[in-house]
């Protein structure tokens, strides 16, 4: 697993879980106010900066804000690739009904694998 270098431009906040959640995936904010991993069409309010155990408070950071992320990829990605919203919170290269993000600055040789994303370029 690759590891970041730096956190450019993002500001971390504290969020509560619903259920588990690992590093790097796209958070959406419950009526409860709590946070589940975002689906494939959707853009998400978070990115987890850490894995957050089910009802637990962690570190994210705010999708609209910009910024470089972690990003837990769907499918091999590489450097430039355009950023996709994709199931279970996860990044993809793959447009299909999903919401431009931004772009990959670190790849990710596959599903599972960490990488980062610049939010918004």
């Amino acid at each position: 697993m690759a590891e970041m270098a730096t956190y450019r431009a993002v500001a971390p906040v504290t969020i509560t879980a619903n259920a588990a959640l690992v590093r790097g995936i796209r958070v959406s904010l419950t009526s409860a106010g709590v946070c589940d991993a975002g689906d494939a069409t959707v853009l998400g309010e978070y990115v987890t900066l850490q894995a957050i155990e089910a009802a637990k408070v962690g570190a994210a950071v705010n999708m609209h804000g910009g910024g470089k992320v972690p990003a837990l990829a769907s499918e091999a990605v590489a450097v430039g690739d355009p950023a996709y919203s994709a199931a279970a919170g996860k990044f993809s290269k793959t447009s299909t009904n999903a919401t431009l993000l931004g772009k990959w600055t670190l790849a990710a040789s596959g599903d599972g694998v960490l990488g980062e994303v610049e939010l918004g370029v």
